[in-house]
């Protein structure tokens, strides 16, 4: 059942079975690592699709590849061809993250669809997919972050919270005790992650979006809640709480 929910940052996210798009009321600056209109540009709505069929490659997807297939589902939601830019993953919608967070007027929002499964094979591995009724089912195996923060944000600070991003999404896994099957060292994502970030074209101007930055622990927060708790919604991933050895030295005087 569609669902819709009111954003602070202006505009509408839409919930859907095989999408989540975010709508805006007006447009914006965004910087996109998809395909389909990616880098930087302005956007009048993002969103992040969910593959619900499988295929073999990229090109066997409709529309020849990546981009094609993510312009067809934007074509198909009736969004403007060049102001949209789409993430696409085998997550469910129904798990996604919603984070908010607040201070001195500026709104930080985070919507997030994970999963860790991993597209390396080994006997005894995770599955990638799973037949039924003749069709086969991916699993997921992506983190997809959707970033809309209430100011307005130079192209180089646009870059600067892309890392600032990254860096929390790393520590999420960090803290989920998320391992790499091939190197059995500590994940730092998936080979598949996307993420889109929104900023506003006009109003409160803000430079430093690093991470000792108030910005900057705002988005990290919002974005290292939200893959943790889309992790747990997808997946069933918890925190497990660190075990501190007992000090065994006595202080002497």
């Amino acid at each position: 059942m569609e669902q819709t929910r009111l954003l602070s940052a202006g505009g509408v996210l839409q919930i859907k079975e095989d999408l989540l798009i975010c709508r805006f009321s007006q447009r914006r600056i965004a910087l996109s690592t998809s395909p389909y209109n990616g880098g930087i540009r302005e956007v009048s709505a993002i969103f992040n699709h969910r593959l619900t069929f499988y295929v073999e490659s990229e090109a066997a997807l409709p529309g020849g590849g990546l981009e094609g297939y993510l312009a067809a589902i934007a074509m198909r939601e009736g969004l403007e061809k060049d102001e949209t830019s789409g993430l696409l993953t085998t997550a469910h919608m129904e798990f996604m993250s919603y984070q908010r967070r607040f201070y001195e007027g500026i709104t930080v929002e985070a919507i997030v669809t994970a999963g860790v499964k991993h597209n390396a094979a080994r006997a005894g591995d995770d599955a990638l997919y799973w037949e039924h009724h003749g069709k086969y089912v991916p699993i997921s195996g992506t983190i997809n972050i959707m970033l809309l923060i209430e100011a307005n944000l130079s192209p180089g600070a646009l870059a600067k919270a892309l890392i600032t991003a990254t860096e929390a999404k790393t520590a999420a896994l960090q803290d989920l005790r998320v391992y790499s099957p091939h190197s059995l060292l500590q994940a730092t994502g998936t080979g598949t992650d996307g993420v889109i970030l929104v900023s506003h074209l006009e109003g409160l101007v803000c430079k430093d979006v690093g991470t000792q930055s108030k910005l900057g622990e705002m988005l990290a927060d919002a974005v290292k809640s939200g893959v943790k708790d889309a992790l747990f919604k997808e997946e069933g991933l918890r925190e497990i709480a660190p075990r501190f050895a007992r000090k065994t030295h006595s202080l002497r005087s």
